[in-house]
């Protein structure tokens, strides 16, 4: 019983599934029938939906369409305007086209075009006036007050953000046979709109906004032009910011770099304005009179050189902050008066010593400078303590003379105690002198070296002097070569003060051509 009962559900179901079989197949070739006259399913032709249309449906559709036709033809900047069929004596022009695709079509494939989308396209479907089109074309004024491409560039520095790129304008500037193809294909396939960038009819810049090359030079400029460097000069600091820099950067592609003689050109100048070395200064004295002392070796001096390398370093390194040159010498403060407010004053006229600190007097003595009848005169001049130094030696060639305080400031000549000496002052210099050194009292040799420091300007003036004195030229008027002689030189009388000399087993302080007056003068 029950295998009878499985015998019929099996056959019910083989009766089923060949019934539904049937219908399919029934199906298929009514489909396949049906579509041997028409578009498949989901086809377009010339961007019109003709699925299921017959030929002459078709033709009928792209008729009306091609005796109302419209091309919207869009330009940049708003420019652009209509061509009409009318305009352009359009008409349709069929000639079996449209029974020709669709005869191509397999119309046994038409269920699979329910999953596809079959775009078919013909310009055989029209004829116009081609003469007539170029004519609208030109009409529509597209071609009026066209403007150039502009290539991206970059930008001017400008101190808040340095360089930037500036982006290209594509202008509107058209490539006339392009727009001709682009609005030519737009009406054989009669479609209702062609955007003439769209289809590349505008000439365009060689050069854009994300050129790799363009954002590389702009990183490499700002990299140089952000640097900010303060250099400390009193009241008239100098700034070295970007918009100096960019006056020496020299660019090779997309490499920049400094160009050192414009670099050395603005340390020179910085040099001419603010070093003090070898000037005239004027000087107001313990009197109140104001005088020029001239010479000496006392002040600020620009090492060039070394100071122009320091400051290309500095800016290749993109280090911003305070910068200080580079210094053969250096006075207490910049400014006009950069002896600054604790100076010795050495007037050799009145043979006193006036020691100033906080610009008031804390010590005054009488001194014997040096002896003039011999010519060993005291050199007028600004100077600076090159250090001070108690229980020293002095040793020339005919002469041995310890002193208790040693303060040199010119090479080898200082202040000092004079014990062999009983007075101090008046003309005692003129015949009776020292061999340059400034002689005082041991008690005030004494007050003066505890008010003293290395470094501390030292001012003389005045005194009778034979032999004429030449004056110091500037010394930012000297060559290079000039300025290294002349360094040497300073250093050299420096270090032979400074160093001591072993003479019979005592370590003495040499100065040049002083001591002990001879026989007691």
């Amino acid at each position: 019983m029950r295998r009878r009962r499985k015998r019929e559900q099996q056959y019910i179901l083989l009766t089923v599934s060949l019934g539904f079989l049937i219908l399919l197949l029934i199906a298929y070739f009514a489909g396949t029938f049906y579509f041997m006259g028409r578009f498949l399913p989901n086809t377009t032709f010339n961007d019109k939906e003709v699925a299921r249309m017959t030929e002459e449906e078709t033709e009928e559709v792209f008729a009306e369409d091609a005796m109302g036709y419209t091309l919207t033809v869009r330009g940049r900047e708003g420019t652009g305007g209509k061509i009409k069929a009318s305009d352009i004596s359009l008409k349709p022009v069929f000639n079996g086209a449209i029974g020709k695709l669709i005869e191509e079509q397999n119309p046994f494939s038409w269920p699979l075009s329910f999953f596809r989308n079959p775009k078919l396209n013909s310009k055989n479907l029209i004829e116009y006036d081609e003469n007539r089109l170029d004519a609208n074309i030109s009409a529509l004024g597209i071609y009026d007050n066209q403007r150039e491409p502009v290539d991206a560039y970059l930008s001017e520095y400008d101190s808040e953000s340095g360089y930037s790129v500036i982006p290209e304008d594509p202008g509107t500037a058209l490539l006339k046979n392009k727009v001709n193809e682009a609005v030519k294909k737009a009406v054989e396939l009669l479609k209702d709109e062609v955007v003439l960038e769209d289809e590349g009819c505008y000439k365009a810049p060689e050069v854009f906004s994300d050129d790799p090359e363009l954002n590389e030079l702009r990183d490499n400029l700002n990299s140089f032009v952000n640097v900010k460097l303060t250099i400390d000069y009193g009241d008239n600091s100098e700034v070295v910011d970007g918009k100096l820099i960019g006056q020496w950067i020299s660019v090779d592609g997309t490499k920049v770099t400094l160009d050192e003689t414009k670099v050395k050109e603005y340390v020179d100048s910085l040099a001419k304005a603010h070093d003090t070395f070898g000037i005239g200064r004027e000087f107001r004295t313990h009197s109140g009179e104001t005088i020029t002392v001239r010479g000496g070796n006392y002040g600020w001096w620009t090492d060039r050189p070394n100071t122009t390398t320091a400051l290309t370093e500095a800016i290749y390194k993109g280090e911003s902050g305070e910068f200080k040159p580079v210094y053969f010498a250096e006075a207490v403060k910049h400014g006009d008066s950069d002896i600054g407010s604790d100076y010795v004053e050495i007037d050799l006229d009145d043979q006193h010593v006036y020691v100033y600190k906080d610009n008031k007097l804390m010590v005054d003595s009488s001194c014997v400078s040096g002896k003039v009848s011999a010519g060993n005169y005291t050199p007028d001049g600004t100077y600076a303590i090159t250090y001070k130094e108690k229980d020293a030696t002095l040793v020339g060639e005919t002469y041995s003379s310890p002193v208790s305080y040693w303060m040199p400031f010119n090479g080898n000549i200082g202040m000092h105690d004079a014990s062999w000496r009983s007075s101090f002052g008046g003309d005692i210099y003129i015949t009776g002198g020292s061999h340059g050194c400034v002689n005082l009292p041991k008690k005030k040799a004494a007050e003066i070296f505890d008010n003293v420091e290395k470094g501390e300007p030292v001012i003389v003036y005045g005194g009778k002097q034979e032999v004429p004195q030449q004056e110091n030229s500037d010394v930012t008027q000297l060559t290079e070569e000039q300025q290294q002689a002349l360094l040497q030189l300073i250093l050299q009388q420096q270090a032979e003060a400074m160093d001591g000399q072993i003479n019979e087993g005592i370590q003495q302080a040499v100065p040049p051509a002083e001591g002990q007056p001879q026989e007691g003068q």
